[in-house]
């Protein structure tokens, strides 16, 4: 009895040893300046990142697998967070980060198959991941890069420059103001922009969506090879426009017919203005369908 008391025993604390070499937790507390600068650093996990109104970067993580530890060091305005991996050992590790930093830190995230989630920041942010996914709200500038992930982002009305590419992923944007460039080769674009200065959007075989409005003088250049383009946009002083189709149709709100561009082969254009024509729109797509609208 005593032996098997004693297996018993060995066997719960083992499995209580795996347990907690499986997921550690960690904390750190760090001073920062209200207008520094954040890098964060994660493989495999979550990074969430909040603005608050302290003068600190706190950490707080659920570490498992192989992970090391986690480095959070500071140095003349700029927080480095890290997360340590063995060398060519990533694939059983992960953290999950939950950061709080000076809403107007400037932040730099980088990841490979972490999730990206940021809120309450206004200073710029520069976040990639390669197969994990993006929801980010922000105020100014803003650049997101994924690979495969998914990228769904609430801007502001203030202007600022905005930057999103992506391979395989869909990126949602909601409400970006200024200048924008998005970019996708096989994924979705749905995009909403207000008072937009310019827009240029490309993508290769992904559908492209673009609403919103731009100001008097501004200006639109969306383009596909294989997927189809809509653009509904609201100008303040109407706009030139040009929608171009190498084999798709070409559908509008003005009333007007699309011509043929040669009278032996295929491609159509559809060329105009409304209202007073300060601004400027130009859509292409080959095979792609292509819809124009000002409202």
């Amino acid at each position: 009895m005593r032996r098997g008391f004693s297996i018993i025993l060995l066997a719960a604390l083992a499995a209580s040893s795996a347990c907690s070499a499986a997921e550690r937790e960690f904390e750190r507390t760090v001073p920062a300046e209200a207008r520094g600068a954040v890098r964060v650093s994660n493989v495999s996990g979550k990074v969430t990142v909040t603005g608050w109104d302290r003068a600190e970067v706190q950490v707080k993580a659920v570490l498992s697998g192989d992970v090391e530890r986690v480095d959070v060091l500071t140095d003349k305005g700029r927080t480095t967070i890290k997360v340590v991996l063995p060398r060519s050992s990533f694939r059983d590790s992960s953290a999950d980060l939950d950061i709080r930093v000076p809403q107007q830190s400037e932040l730099d995230v980088s990841a490979v198959s972490a999730d990206v989630e940021t809120s309450r920041l206004s200073g710029p942010q520069r976040l990639t991941t390669v197969s994990g996914d993006v929801r980010a709200e922000f105020v100014k500038d803003f650049e997101g890069k994924t690979v495969s992930g998914d990228m769904r982002l609430k801007g502001t009305s203030q202007v600022g420059d905005v930057r999103v590419s992506s391979v395989s992923g869909d990126i949602f944007l909601e409400r970006a103001a200024g200048a924008l460039d998005a970019t996708s080769v096989s994924g979705d674009l749905m995009l909403d922009v207000a008072s937009a200065s310019s827009i240029r959007t490309r993508t290769t075989s992904g559908d492209l969506s673009l609403r919103g409005s731009i100001l008097a003088d501004g200006s639109v250049e969306a383009e596909t090879i294989s997927g189809d383009v809509t653009v509904r946009v609201k100008p303040k002083a109407g706009f030139e426009y040009e929608a171009y189709s190498f084999t798709g149709d070409i559908g509008n709100c003005f009333g007007k017919h699309a011509e043929s561009t040669s009278a032996h082969g295929p491609g159509s254009r559809l060329m105009g203005s409304t209202g007073e024509g300060q601004g400027r729109v130009r859509v292409k797509s080959m095979s792609g369908d292509v819809a124009i609208c000002d409202r």
